[in-house]
């Protein structure tokens, strides 16, 4: 099905049009903010009918079985180029940036384990077979939610065949190559931005201009990613246009909610309340909080195109 007629077969099954807000006794908007941030009304419903908050769940519990196996395929693919030391310490400095020290330590410890040696061809081999298993695993259950999300409320229910699975699998593996390259840029560009601050340390406010830099990057590249992990679907999607702009809305509210998630893990006491657990608590959070902006980034974009899709048959 080609991206067109996706938004024309699910306007068929969405949601009547809304009561005018004059009716409740609210004041009228101007039309062009009503036709802006009603798509938003409705994908943040939608997101909710469709279990969006158990599809996180499940996502969760996939991402912390797949953490370590990521991980150490992303070290491995950055080790083409870069030494595997220089990774893993930078690698987890930046996790450490956003998740703080308690979740950094976890994926510290994952990757050590992880990267333990077997002894023997057949234990190796049967080692990394199952490491790539775990790996692309969070892939299938990512690609299950987004057919879900986009195809609720149209009746449709596909019969998946078993080499469906396989073939998802097989591009969470190539989705890991461009998530190494992906990261390897960034290496790059926190790199320049560092040289940059320490030579015009003293001509420029050059913290300011570093900061807003790293976090139009970071932007940037949460653009990027959601973009490219809703394109990994192989079902009936919305365009790449309305992809990009669910992206933009989803990066926002990581932006956001990335401080918020901050703030709250420092007040709480999410930690000392599940002792040796804790930090394994605080990174299922994130993965959670994380696959929630995601699944509800493919919701705006749905409405989008609902939206568009309305405004081209009433025209």
């Amino acid at each position: 099905m080609r991206p067109g007629s996706y938004a024309v077969c699910m306007m068929a099954k969405s949601d009547p049009q809304p009561k005018p807000a004059s009716a409740f006794g609210l004041p009228v908007l101007p039309q062009k903010i009503l036709n802006i941030f009603r798509p938003l009304w409705r994908a943040v419903d939608h997101w909710i009918d469709a279990g969006g908050m158990r599809m996180s769940a499940a996502m969760s519990f996939y991402g912390i079985l797949s953490l370590a196996p990521l991980l150490v395929l992303l070290v491995a693919v950055l080790g083409w180029w870069l030494d595997r030391s220089y990774i893993e310490t930078s690698l987890v400095d930046q996790i450490r940036a956003v998740i703080g020290a308690q979740g950094a330590q976890v994926v510290q410890q994952a990757l050590s384990s992880a990267q333990a040696p077997s002894e023997g061809i057949t234990a190796s081999l049967f080692a990394f077979a199952l490491l790539l298993f775990g790996a692309t695993g969070v892939f299938a259950e990512l690609q299950d939610a987004f057919e879900r999300l986009w195809r609720q409320g149209s009746g449709e229910v596909p019969q998946q065949k078993w080499w469906h699975g396989a073939s998802v699998r097989l591009r969470g593996v190539a989705y890991i190559l461009a998530f190494g390259f992906l990261l390897l840029v960034s290496l790059a560009i926190s790199t320049v931005l560092s040289l940059l601050s320490g030579w015009a340390g003293s001509y420029l406010p050059i913290e300011q201009i570093a900061w807003v830099l790293n976090e139009v990057i970071s932007f940037c590249f949460c653009v990027v990613l959601f973009v490219a992990l809703m394109r990994m679907s192989v079902g009936p999607k919305p365009a790449l246009r309305y992809l990009v702009m669910g992206a933009a809305v989803g990066a926002i509210l990581f932006a956001v909610g990335k401080h918020l998630m901050a703030f709250y893990l420092s007040t709480a006491a999410v930690v000392s309340a599940y002792g040796a657990a804790g930090s394994l608590v605080v990174i299922l959070m994130w993965i959670y909080f994380s696959s929630a902006v995601l699944l509800l980034a493919a919701s705006v974009a749905r409405a989008w195109a609902d939206e568009a899709a309305a405004a081209r048959q009433s025209a």
